[in-house]
Order: structure tokens, then C-alpha cells, then sequence
């Protein structure tokens, strides 16, 4: 399959705009997955700290999950700007 692909991709550099499109289109949709996930645990976290008597380890967990979707948006911003600049110089 990587053989194929790569036989097919390396013939023309339109070929490669046209994969890097569809790849940007599916970065950005899981960017915004993780953009609105980190949302909802944004806001569980304010719920939580309003509530008196939260648990701590339930705090902590949505914390983590907070930072991973964060951290998760970082490098996706960064590929698909990568991306932009290798295919798409202005």
C-alpha cells in the first residue's frame, strides 16, 4: 500500500497538493473536535469549582484530559501551518 501510494503521489506535485488538502481538511476537523472538547471540559471544570465538596481526583482527571486537548491543538496548529507553508507559499 505505501509502495502504491507513494508510486502514485511522487508522479505529479498537483497529485501531492491535492492529497495535503484532503489531509489538511481532516486535520482541521479533529482540530475542532479537540477545540470543542477542550471546551466541555473547560467548562466541567468551572462546574466543579463551584461545586463544594468536589472530589479531588475527579478535578484532577478533567484537568489532564483539559491539557491533553490542549496540548493535542498545539501540534495540530502547527502541522497544518506547516503544511499551509510547504504546499501553499504565497
Amino acid at each position: 500500500m505505501k509502495t502504491l501510494l507513494r508510486a502514485i503521489l511522487s508522479a505529479k506535485r498537483k497529485r501531492r497538493e491535492v492529497t495535503v488538502g484532503a489531509s489538511l481538511w481532516l486535520l482541521r476537523i479533529v482540530r475542532d473536535i479537540e477545540n470543542a472538547e477542550m471546551d466541555r471540559h473547560s467548562d466541567l471544570l468551572d462546574e466543579l469549582d463551584l461545586s463544594p465538596g468536589v472530589c479531588s481526583s475527579r478535578y484532577t482527571a478533567v484537568e489532564d484530559d483539559y491539557s491533553e486537548c490542549e496540548l493535542s491543538l498545539d501540534f495540530l496548529d502547527s502541522a497544518i501551518d506547516y503544511l499551509e507553508s510547504a504546499y501553499w507559499r504565497f
